[in-house]
């Protein structure tokens, strides 16, 4: 299995998580669905790397704080998002937030990583059509207020860097601990760490019941594969090509509003989407 297409699992995983993520938050609110969701994620790696045997790997404290780095920035990119989200407008957020795969491609640019003229054509299209697909233009924005919709963007802006840099980070951390050990560190400091900035935030963790218990699972067992996907691809192939496909998500979580959530999107989230798929067609011929 090559990396983009490593990359794509990512993507396809992601954004269902992410739709199932959209259904629990309604239920027991968004900061309540991140928590459980990293401690499915843990207990669901935890017995993945059993069944590999890689605890060897946890003997390096080097090693470790460096997934742990790169874990903690994404987690706190997410919490940026969500913030965002909770306060501005998603019509707004959305696209803003979903550039983060552009960030991490500038990032590899500046540390060297080459690629052809053909597969940076890909890539811009891809990343454009992502974009585009995530903004919803509609009259309900004129209804927020300034300071929502400045307060939403400067949130979005700093999930977009923080996600950037960790998914760029994130290579570093797989070449030394692979990809499941790296992300189970991440889920094991979240477990940890989240409950803590909750109780300083005084966010009430809000338990899961009957009906959202199985969404929840869902959520964290395919952000998780989501994750590993991610990082394995990382070993096969270049951060610019593995991140253009897993930004794919973003259309995942679209298409899946249409088929099981009656979402009606606009016109110009089909042309994204049709950029999308063609620029990743383009990538993967290079």
């Amino acid at each position: 299995m090559n990396g983009m297409l490593l990359g794509l699992v990512s993507a396809l995983s992601f954004g269902t998580a992410d739709f199932f993520a959209g259904k629990s938050s309604k239920k027991i609110g968004v900061f309540s669905t991140l928590f459980y969701m990293q401690l499915v994620g843990l207990l669901f790696l935890t017995a993945a790397v059993f069944w590999k045997g890689q605890w060897h790997a946890l003997l390096s404290p080097q090693y470790v704080g460096e997934a742990s780095l790169w874990m903690a920035v994404d987690l706190i990119g997410i919490l940026c998002l969500y913030q965002g989200l909770r306060t501005g407008s998603s019509a707004v957020v959305a696209p803003v937030a979903s550039s983060f795969s552009a960030v991490t491609v500038v990032l590899a640019f500046l540390f060297g990583e080459r690629l052809g003229a053909g597969t940076w054509l890909g890539i811009v299209i891809t990343l454009s059509g992502v974009v585009l697909a995530s903004m919803v233009w509609s009259g309900k924005l004129k209804q927020r207020s300034g300071a929502a919709v400045a307060s939403g963007v400067f949130w979005a802006i700093l999930a977009s860097l923080f996600l950037g840099t960790a998914f760029f980070g994130l290579r570093f951390a797989q070449e030394a601990l692979g990809g499941l050990l790296t992300v189970w560190i991440g889920r094991l400091q979240a477990t940890i760490l989240l409950p803590v900035l909750y109780r300083l935030l005084k966010i009430k963790l809000a338990p899961p019941s009957r009906s959202s218990a199985g969404l929840v699972a869902i959520v964290g067992i395919l952000d998780a594969v989501a994750l590993v996907s991610y990082n394995t691809g990382l070993g096969l192939e270049d951060t610019s090509v593995v991140i253009t496909a897993t930004s794919l998500f973003a259309i995942v979580t679209l298409l899946w509003g249409v088929l099981a959530g009656g979402e009606k999107p606009a016109w110009n989230q089909w042309i994204g989407v049709g950029c999308t798929f063609a620029g990743i067609l383009i990538v993967s011929w290079q």
